[in-house]
């Protein structure tokens, strides 16, 4: 089975002198060495506890690589320094420092805080204290321009800090593909660069460089792991890197760091909530599953001609459509054949020709804002239909690639509430996961009428609850709540709290709150009384140390 692995004031740094075949090295390549601009990362994380929402797991440690680049940071802001990372490498963090390669520098370590984020894209940007003592004598890397792509054979460098040393490490060799890739981190696919160069525990965030210009063109993010299967490592390319460096510097939130970024992070650590990201940029996505149209009696059925396209299986709403501005024709629905994409011609497997070579139109929806109307053409009824097509970001039933932030949850009568989510599911193996769960994950479709997975994730005991079993029951999915659909984790809670307080107004008359589930073997029904609820929560709040509110919200 395939894995993919992710891989206070100091004195100024002093700088050792190069021996002198690492000047001839870089003579020889016609390119600078790129190692006085690649640091090393530390980060002092503390991951939730999914399965155990009010509890956080123990604090641990992880290191990574960045390149000092620069950018702007925020609309009409200052250009400065910055490093360039992977969202992987400072996900979660509480406490980030940065240092440069012990082989020439000194080893102080620096204070670094997140800027800016893109988890579904596995790119980060950092700020660093004491900027002037910390880069000091840096000449920064530059990015590849926002249409520059690798060609195959092209030769590429992987810079960074893999386990095993302490000193920047240089591992060479060719870029093999340029494609649509899954993301690990966010389980999303976007264009990625493919490498022979070797990418190891510790090299994530690190700069991909061009061997001859010494320019980067991708971030080091992942590598696959498999029975015969080696060397093959994954980059972020430059045009991604470029859209996320437009977008951080017309974000608002970073218009002015020094006094923005920096002064709401240290009010939210001295208020003890941690350090939380001021920017989270979103990827756009089309909103639709599709299939390729490879088959020629689809395409007959369809009635296409010698059109191509690719046919929109279902598409992923919240939204009540009755209640949208755009006319129905104007958005894509089920059963169209997406003819073009912004300009784009699309063949019957979704290929267009994009950035000088045949890519997935994957990659020219990833070049777009979240927000644009982008031209489109559809095949619908027998008929070519041309309109515009708003990109938002990226909705799911059941969430994935949440970092940097808090699980939800409310405990009512013992029984813990909480979405199934992507990170939930982690708690088991892939082929140990509950059927029930894992189907949900792969196939659910959000609507307007349920845009949330609710389950039961924990039973806790006591004599409000008695027959129901304790500890985890199955996590049972949560359908109605005295009868009404649960459309989400704040309607569920509303119609608890609606039911509470109408028993408060008549204590005379005895309520129950019935909750309608379905278990892996079929329906179930818990009913809890609703005025033995607020002495019950109590007694679990002292006995499991839960929090006094029994709630996220």
């Amino acid at each position: 089975m395939a894995l993919w692995t992710l891989g206070g004031r100091t004195p100024v740094p002093t700088r050792r002198a190069y021996p002198l075949y690492l000047h001839r090295a870089c003579a020889a390549v016609g390119a600078r060495d790129p190692r006085d601009a690649v640091v090393k990362i530390f980060n002092t994380r503390q991951r939730p506890g999914w399965t155990v929402p009010w509890q956080d797991q123990p604090v641990d440690s992880s290191t990574g690589s960045g390149a000092i680049i620069r950018a702007q940071f925020g609309r009409g802001g200052s250009v400065r320094f910055g490093v360039l990372t992977a969202a992987h490498v400072i996900s979660d963090t509480r406490y980030l420092q940065i240092q440069r390669s012990m082989d020439r520098f000194s080893g102080e370590k620096y204070r670094a805080r997140v800027a800016a984020v893109c988890h579904e894209i596995d790119l980060a940007l950092l700020l660093v204290d004491d900027e002037d003592e910390a880069l000091a004598g840096i000449t920064p890397l530059d990015v590849a321009a926002p249409h520059e792509l690798p060609v195959i054979f092209d030769k590429v460098r992987v810079v960074g800090y893999p386990v095993g040393g302490d000193a920047c490490s240089v591992t060479e060799g060719v870029v093999s593909r340029v494609e649509v890739q899954e993301y690990s981190h966010s389980l999303r696919a976007g264009l990625a660069l493919t490498v022979d160069a070797a990418i190891n525990s510790g090299n994530s965030g690190g700069p991909l460089v061009h061997s001859a210009t010494a320019r980067i063109m991708g971030v080091a993010f992942q590598k696959l792991v498999a029975r015969g299967v080696e060397l093959q490592g994954h980059a972020v390319p430059a045009p991604l890197i470029r859209l996320f460096l437009d977008e951080v510097a017309d974000a608002e939130e970073l218009s002015s760091p020094a006094e923005g970024v920096r002064q709401q992070q240290h009010e939210q650590e001295e208020s003890g909530e941690g350090t939380l990201v001021p920017f989270r940029l979103r990827m756009p996505s089309l909103g639709c599953d599709y299939q390729p149209l490879e088959a020629p009696a689809l395409r007959r059925s369809l009635s296409m001609g010698d059109r191509t396209g690719i046919l929109m299986c279902r598409c992923h709403s919240a939204e009540d459509n009755s209640q949208q501005k755009q006319p129905e024709t104007a958005q894509i629905q089920q059963g169209d054949v997406l003819l073009t994409f912004n300009g784009h011609a699309l063949d019957n497997n979704g290929f267009s020709d994009l950035l000088g070579r045949r890519l997935h139109f994957a990659v020219a929806r990833d070049i777009c804002q979240v927000g644009t109307a982008v031209p489109v053409s559809v095949w619908r009824d027998r008929a070519e239909l041309h309109f515009e097509h708003l990109l938002r970001p990226a909705q799911y039933l059941v969430p994935r690639g949440q970092y940097d932030t808090r699980p939800r949850y409310f405990i009512c009568g013992g029984l813990v509430f909480q979405p199934l989510t992507h990170e939930y599911l982690q708690g088991w193996s892939i082929n140990d996961r509950p059927a029930h769960l894992q189907d949900l994950f792969q196939r659910g479709h959000l609507t307007p009428l349920r845009n949330e997975v609710v389950i039961i994730s924990t039973v806790l005991a006591d004599a409000v609850n008695t027959g129901y079993d304790s500890g985890w029951i199955g996590a049972p999915v949560v359908h109605k709540v005295n009868g009404e659909p649960v459309r989400n984790l704040p309607h569920l809670i509303s119609v608890v709290r609606a039911a509470r307080m109408h028993e408060a107004t008549d204590p005379q008359l005895e309520t129950f709150l019935n909750f309608e589930v379905s278990m892996s073997g079929g329906p179930f029904r818990f009913a809890l009384p609703a005025g033995e609820l607020q002495a019950a929560e109590r007694r679990i709040s002292a006995i499991y140390g839960v929090p006094a509110a029994c709630c996220s919200e």
